[in-house]
């Protein structure tokens, strides 16, 4: 059997989608069949021993992406020293990169060097990143037009990759999925995180994702206050760190509802589906920040899974995520009114948010399921493989 060595500056012990997107994904690839090249996080061993796939360690992290840099440079020829040291080992066909920065670079390298064709995927945000970046602006298109096939997490992404040049036979859009089952827990596990929280019978609005501006947090907590109003016993807890913390802890101070907004922080894996479980609407007002923006926002489904009704922003690939008025509510994020109404609606009509969060969890097991979506990415990988 020849493996294919997948490569992620991103993964375990950390968090978020990318991660979750390539665990569900190559976890389900036969014994054997993948090996994971992935960034150095520190003491792993346990870890790595528990997947079903081999797991080898390297350092990825580096403060300037751009390979014209002389220590970016050396960092990327030791990068290139060890995934190539590994391809000869495992005679690895392809490789796939879970993203363009600062995996593509090597892949793009050991293609022209070795003829190894890589496959890149691409999340929307890193596409973004180059009307921004001058130093960038070159390479990223270089690394997906490079590339023998790329799987999109969104159409909207898929527009993204076509305005910078990339032919659209290479594009494949495969949704990331979700794991329905693993989001049905028992009402004990549910209590517990509402008695750590003392939220009581309160209402509880969530948002899961790193704290960046993009998310919205702060539209949500300018919209507390108004949803107040009208649902007093609210409380929005907020789970994920980030640097935009700060800013909105201030920010709930100043419109004095602090007691009301619940700085989680980082939780563990086998909690997440218990804080999606306890809250009635799930809220994200996703908008875009200059170039910065939510590619398709796997949030939405893993509260579809848990059967609540969600609220998002107008931009990126969220209308790919929530159907709207079905699953959810799509709505200006930049206009906390419009928040307010919308998380307003849901709290006190309880049949319309029941019906949705019910459509929310028929949509994920029916489409986004992830046999489906591996079943999918194997498809591509052979057409992948058929170039060499």
């Amino acid at each position: 059997m020849t493996p294919t060595l997948v490569l992620s500056e991103h993964f375990l012990p950390g968090c978020g989608g990318t991660i979750t997107w390539l665990c569900e994904t190559y976890r389900r690839f036969a014994p054997g069949e993948v090996v994971v090249i992935a960034g150095d996080k520190g003491n792993t061993a346990d870890i790595d021993r528990s997947l079903p796939f081999r797991v080898e360690r390297l350092r990825m992290l580096m403060n300037d992406w751009d390979p014209t840099q002389p220590a970016s440079l050396w960092r990327y020829l030791l990068m290139f020293r060890h995934v190539r040291k590994s391809q000869r080992l495992h005679k690895a066909a392809q490789i796939h990169c879970m993203k363009v920065l600062p995996e593509g670079v090597v892949a793009w390298a050991l293609w022209h060097i070795a003829g190894v064709p890589y496959l890149l995927y691409a999340h929307g945000e890193e596409i973004q990143m180059r009307l921004t970046s001058r130093k960038l602006a070159w390479l990223i298109p270089i690394l997906y037009r490079g590339a023998t096939a790329i799987i999109a997490n969104s159409y909207h992404t898929r527009q993204l990759l076509a305005d910078i040049g990339v032919c659209s036979e290479r594009i494949h859009v495969i949704h990331p999925g979700v794991d329905a089952a693993a989001f049905h827990v028992d009402a004990d596990a549910g209590l517990a995180i509402r008695q750590r929280h003392n939220l009581g019978n309160s209402f509880v609005l969530l948002t899961v994702g790193r704290l960046q501006r993009r998310k919205g947090h702060d539209m949500v907590i300018r919209a507390v206050p108004l949803i107040k109003q009208r649902v007093p016993n609210v409380f929005y807890l907020i789970v994920g760190t980030g640097e935009e913390e700060k800013y909105l802890r201030d920010l709930a101070a100043t419109l004095c509802v602090s007691e009301n907004v619940v700085f989680v922080g980082s939780i563990r894996d086998d909690e997440r589906a218990a804080y999606y479980a306890i809250c009635d609407v799930f809220v994200m007002p996703n908008r875009q920040i200059d170039a910065d923006i939510e590619g398709f926002g796997i949030v939405f489904l893993e509260a579809g899974a848990a059967a609540v009704p969600v609220v998002g922003g107008l931009s990126g690939g969220t209308a790919e995520a929530i159907q709207d008025g079905v699953t959810g509510v799509r709505v200006d994020g930049e206009n906390p009114n419009a928040v307010a109404a919308a998380v307003i609606d849901l709290l006190t009509d309880t049949h319309k948010a029941k019906s949705m969060g019910e459509a929310g969890r028929q949509r994920v097991e029916k489409t986004f399921n992830w046999e489906a979506i591996v079943e999918r990415t194997r498809q591509v990988a052979a057409a992948v493989g058929r170039s060499v």
